[in-house]
């Protein structure tokens, strides 16, 4: 085996000795796009090995910051070496090459030098000597130069972007980099780009009223609609545009090395009420992506949460005929991903579980005072006013937040004047002080003002579905138990927590016995009540809230074991 794997690595040496693998790349993607620096390394690399009479083989990274942790080009040049296929590299500089000194020491000496790898850099092609102690000292000074020379640019670059982003955040100022599809970078500003910002309308609009991320694709790739950097979109670029703050006007830069997040005030495309009832979509499905386990569809699953954090799911066990709900977290251990440690290792009988958490719902959804006054004032009463008027608050809402942002706007501005005068020396340090606590702390106040409006039409949009719940479900709701749905639940029920329980056996040791339920309701429904205002009932009444939360009690796991695997010949 040995003997044959030398005859291939030989083979391959033989072969590799006749081409000139050149590694091509810049450090960012717009680099790439604006043919900075690729089509310039591509010439000098073929023209050095026409020079050197060899055949020229392209390894392009493409737009890729030497920082980057995978560099797959990069890893499938390594690989190339240690094979024995790659005798011959060239490469622009030794910035394009490796990140620091440390590692083109490790590399020379552990693929280079070892595979006997004739490395030409730059423009004339020079080689570089490896072994000679002289050059070998004069090439360390060069990649450390080099390594000083891309920290110090980038500590200028930062720099400047904290600078930018302090002085004219206010302004819309654009950092650099691609900017968000939907706006245009004019004279360094973000702009709204009004045919995109038609299209991410469309797209926001069309997953709030339930079309999946795939359906909007091949919309999107129907009609001939590009995104910046490919000719058909991707999924997960839709996603993170769903997510993306920037459409509602709130964006910021992170700044890695002090741990900050620079605010940059950029105009919004959507209301913030599109956004959230969008995230409550996205987090909707989440519940369902990736979930292999759910091999049943059941009532509760979209509900059940165990307290280590994880879902619980409906699963079906085949082999010994049962239906069961159960933590997802080993499943998603055993995949790699990393979860805490789950105390709750069995599993719910799923028509057990159903039928008693169904019935403690019903008897509080059914003795509520709330959903029996609010189904008359809200539906037979009042339910378009209601609507109309929800429309009208939130739109009175999204108003204020624009003021809002404005007067954050000039208050960024006036902070940052207010640090380059005590920078210039234009004013004393305390004065700076005062002043900049003062203005630090009326953009606290209305950044308050403003979350709290944005939770306003969060409750108003939760209105709204409530009121269509209502009119669905409303009237007579003990009866709609007697084909319980999905919807039914989604309508009133936030979600159930479990938590398992734990007794001593009969040798002393802690074994786990059951669970505990706790209902989240979307409305205060629990223990809520009628006041009448005086003794005669013609007189009216108050409607008094209850609690969102409820300990539904326990389940005891049966104990007739696991079940039993089913015998061939069982069920014919």
């Amino acid at each position: 085996m040995k003997q044959n794997s030398q005859a291939k690595r030989d083979q391959l040496r033989t072969a590799g000795q006749d081409n000139l693998y050149c590694y091509l790349r810049v450090s960012t993607q717009g680099q790439v796009e604006q043919g900075h620096s690729i089509d310039n390394q591509r010439a000098t690399g073929k023209r050095i090995a026409k020079q050197m009479g060899l055949t020229y083989k392209e390894m392009n990274e493409g737009g890729l910051s030497s920082m980057a942790l995978v560099r797959p080009v990069y890893e499938k040049i390594l690989k190339g070496i240690s094979s024995g296929e790659i005798q011959n590299i060239w490469y622009f500089s030794r910035s394009r090459w490796t990140r620091e000194m440390i590692t083109d020491l490790i590399i020379k000496r552990d693929y280079l030098i070892k595979n006997g790898v004739n490395v030409y850099e730059g423009e004339s092609g020079s080689q570089r000597k490896l072994k000679d102690p002289n050059d070998e000292f004069l090439d360390n000074m060069i990649t450390g130069y080099q390594q000083y020379e891309r920290q110090t640019t980038r500590m200028r670059s930062v720099s400047g972007k904290r600078h930018l982003s302090l002085s004219k955040g206010e302004t819309g100022v654009f950092m650099g980099g691609t900017i968000a599809f939907g706006y245009s970078n004019i004279d360094k500003k973000w702009t709204i780009d009004k045919e995109e910002a038609r299209i991410v309308k469309q797209m926001f609009s069309l997953y709030a009223q339930g079309t999946s991320i795939q359906d909007i694709k091949g919309n999107l790739d129907s009609q001939g609609i590009k995104p910046r950097r490919s000719k058909l979109w991707n999924i997960h670029t839709i996603l993170k545009m769903l997510k993306n703050t920037t459409y509602v006007g709130d964006h910021s830069w992170f700044d890695k090395e002090n741990k900050k997040h620079y605010p940059i005030n950029v105009p919004a495309i959507i209301t913030h009420s599109l956004f959230n009832r969008v995230q409550v979509e996205i987090e909707k499905n989440v519940r369902h992506k990736g979930n292999n386990l759910r091999k049943y569809e059941s009532l509760l699953s979209n509900f059940l949460k165990c307290s280590c954090g994880e879902k619980i799911l409906g699963h079906a066990r085949k082999t010994v005929n049962k239906k069961v709900y159960v933590c997802s977290s080993k499943n998603y251990k055993w995949k790699g991903k990393e979860v805490r440690e789950c105390s709750n290792r069995r599993g719910m009988d799923m028509d057990k579980t159903d039928k008693f958490v169904l019935g403690c719902i019903k008897d509080i959804m059914g003795n509520s005072s709330i959903l029996k006054h609010r189904f008359k004032t809200d539906v037979l009463a009042q339910k378009d006013v209601d609507s109309s008027q929800i429309e009208i608050e939130k739109d009175m809402r999204e108003k204020h937040i624009k003021s809002m942002n404005y007067a954050i706007e000039k208050i960024i501005q006036n902070l940052a004047t207010n640090k380059v005068n005590n920078m210039m020396g234009r004013t004393e340090q305390s004065v700076y002080e005062k002043v900049d606590k003062i203005l630090g702390d009326e953009k606290g106040v209305i950044e308050d003002k403003k979350a709290a409006l944005i939770e306003e039409i969060k409750d108003l949009d939760a209105r709204k579905d409530w009121i269509d719940w209502i009119t669905r479900f409303g009237e007579d709701i003990s009866k709609k138990f007697d084909d319980p749905s999905v919807e039914l639940l989604d309508g009133m029920v936030s979600s159930i927590l479990v938590e398992a329980t734990f007794d001593k056996n009969r040798d002393g040791i802690q074994k786990q016995v059951g669970h505990k339920l706790k209902v989240r309701f979307k409305q205060p429904i629990v223990d809520d009540a009628i006041e009448y205002i005086t003794d005669k009932k013609s007189d009216g009444y108050n409607v008094i809230s209850g609690k969102k939360i409820k300990n539904v009690g326990s389940l005891e796991i049966s104990k007739g074991g696991r079940g039993h695997k089913k015998k061939a010949g069982d069920g014919l």
